[in-house]
């Protein structure tokens, strides 16, 4: 018993300096860097502007809160990176029955955030830092919950989630799509002692969605991203022009002429232009609602069209750009951003297969009810790339991070949960 407390000692003290060396990374890392990287969307959420969108409420309303400090702004948001991912792991950590795998688990869950897709947010002010950390968060606390269900822990889901949908509002489909995955597994679960929590989280699901859309239509916010997806794939393809037409689109020779530009173009001549304006008041009546028939009304359209550029969706290199000057990736980080190379898409492909299967027959099994967390969040990869391939054309792969984190901590905890499994079946 002696010698076992001692492994577990020395177990504890190795997650321990793991957890350290990680924040001394991402510290130095961080100060290395200057200056905050700022965009032409940093200064419209710090100045409450945007004349054609809306921006997400929680995200100006931090900068607000911050006197405009950008050098406060990357403080906050590094410190809110750390101690996310730190929680993350430490959630993932004790969900493990198996005390040896810990280690593990924080250096695959803090390597992973030092990759470049995830650590050059940390100085970037954008709100990409928010999104990731929330996330990380939210999913943190669903681990929690699964192990011991609470209503205080269903509470902070809500809160969380809320937050979640307020800092991006795309993943109010997020959470429309997990509101689904909900409402079936607590009809079909034998668990009804806990069904009212399921039940009620899927009900704030839900409701957040039309929430977040009203809030989106008074402020036209889904007009520039629908202009983008107008010009770069509508416009230069006859079949879709001619439906978009045929439903009472005016297709001008002046509308034409936008074919290739994006929303913001020709200084945002899609709104100014005095020839469009037949064309803006179909947009605002009936484009929104003629777009989301068409891709109802074309399933294969929907969802095969988004894999011819599965590239540069999940294996862009082109999100370096984003990165502030003089940032400079760890060892470690390139690590983890080698082992997500291109050219390994079919091993992770295989090897997801494999752990999808072993964890889904643990979790049915009921000897790792955790494992339907990561199985949840590789089940949403796909609809959730579908459904930012649609949303919008432009800048693609920042609009997709939120997924790639989501595919590749997705495929980590599934390793972990897998080895755990058969860790304790050996016992």
């Amino acid at each position: 018993m002696n010698a076992f407390s001692k492994q577990q000692k020395l177990f504890f003290l190795l997650s321990l300096s793991l957890v350290l060396i990680y924040v001394y990374l991402q510290i130095s890392g961080f100060f290395v860097i200057p200056r905050p990287q700022i965009f032409p969307d940093s200064i419209r959420y710090m100045k409450l502007k945007g004349e054609f969108g809306f921006s997400p409420p929680l995200i100006p309303l931090v900068y607000q809160l911050l006197g405009e400090n950008v050098e406060a702004l990357a403080n906050v948001q590094l410190l809110l990176s750390i101690c996310s991912w730190m929680f993350l792991a430490y959630t993932v950590a004790r969900s493990l029955r198996n005390f040896y795998l810990k280690p593990l688990v924080y250096f695959l869950i803090l390597g992973l955030s030092l990759s470049h897709i995830i650590s050059i947010w940390n100085k970037t002010i954008l709100s990409e830092s928010f999104t990731l950390s929330i996330f990380v968060c939210l999913t943190g606390v669903w681990f929690l919950f699964v192990q011991n269900h609470s209503y205080k822990k269903a509470v902070a889901i809500m809160i969380i989630s809320i937050m979640f949908v307020l800092v991006r509002n795309a993943n109010a489909y997020v959470l429309l799509m997990l509101c689904g995955v909900l409402l079936i597994s607590s009809t079909v679960s034998r668990l009804s002692a806990h069904r009212r929590y399921y039940l009620a989280i899927a009900a704030m699901c839900f409701i957040l969605l039309p929430i977040s859309n009203a809030v989106s239509d008074t402020k036209n916010q889904w007009t520039g991203y629908f202009l983008n997806v107008l010009s770069t794939r509508i416009l230069p393809d006859e079949t879709l022009r001619t439906y978009f037409k045929n439903h009472g689109m005016p297709l001008t020779e002046t509308l034409m002429s936008r074919s290739g530009k994006w929303s913001h173009e020709d200084n945002f001549a899609y709104y100014n232009d005095p020839e469009l304006g037949q064309f803006r008041e179909w947009l605002y009546a009936h484009g929104k609602s003629t777009y989301v028939r068409f891709l109802i009304t074309h399933p294969v359209y929907l969802f095969v069209r988004p894999l011819h550029d599965l590239h540069d969706m999940f294996f862009s290199s082109r999100l370096i750009y984003y990165a502030p000057k003089g940032y400079v990736q760890t060892k470690l980080g390139k690590l983890f951003d080698y082992a997500s190379a291109w050219g390994l898409y079919p091993v992770y492909i295989f090897l997801t297969g494999i752990l999808v299967g072993l964890n889904l027959l643990w979790a049915c099994s009921k000897k790792s009810p955790v494992s339907w967390v990561p199985l949840i969040m590789i089940l949403l990869v796909y609809p959730m790339a579908v459904l930012v391939w649609h949303g919008d054309s432009h800048e693609i792969d920042r609009h997709i991070l939120p997924v790639v984190v989501q595919a590749r901590l997705g495929f980590v905890l599934l390793l972990l949960f897998a080895l755990d499994a058969v860790c304790k079946k050996r016992d």
